[in-house]
């Protein structure tokens, strides 16, 4: 039987996260979330430690990767999830072509207008880990700059769900992890 990778990719403040760990408990497989693990990164380097900016997330994004291999070694399906740039989910497709496995992403996006409103509503909740950089509430323009230049609502691998996550309640959850449960134990084309 092929390995089974599920990405869940897109846009900030798009959902991801809370959809990614909703999606792990509902199919029972584990989840790897990208900010996650840069806050455990951020914490090990210590928080005036320069390079926790500076190169945090291209290694957070490293050990995401190792990390996806090493489950697809045992056969184990897996989700990941990022705000992955285009470049990386080449890198991730390119690992791919080394095992017999399928992957399934879901790619969210939405207005951007919204989402950055959310992002900053996010970055004042003082919820938020101090290794995430926080953005100017002026900066609607790169916010959005930021999220076409790299990528984020291109940065798919196999089979891709797009979700516009504009207005969350009118987004089918249940049919999404439909969709994911077909992918992991039955397979039919999407």
């Amino acid at each position: 039987m092929p390995g089974k990778l599920i990405l869940v990719g897109g846009y900030c403040a798009a959902g991801k996260t809370v959809f990614s760990r909703e999606l792990a408990r509902t199919l029972n497989i584990p989840v790897f979330n990208k900010d996650t693990i840069k806050e455990i990164v951020g914490e090990g380097f210590g928080r005036k430690n320069a390079a926790v900016h500076q190169k945090n997330s291209d290694v957070t994004f490293m050990l995401m990767l190792h990390i996806a291999e090493c489950f697809l070694k045992a056969g184990t399906p897996c989700i990941l999830e990022s705000n992955f740039k285009l470049a990386e989910s080449k890198q991730i497709a390119a690992m791919l072509e080394g095992y017999d496995c399928e992957c399934l992403t879901f790619l969210f996006k939405g207005n951007l207008d919204v989402l950055f409103k959310r992002y900053i509503e996010r970055e004042r909740s003082g919820e938020r880990h101090w290794v995430h950089l926080a953005v100017s509430k002026d900066a609607l323009d790169s916010f959005k700059a930021g999220q076409i230049a790299s990528g984020l609502a291109k940065a798919s691998v196999g089979q891709t769900v797009y979700i516009d996550a504009t207005d969350f309640s009118k987004i089918d959850y249940s049919a999404l992890f439909d969709t994911a449960k077909a992918f992991l134990y039955s397979n039919p084309a999407i």
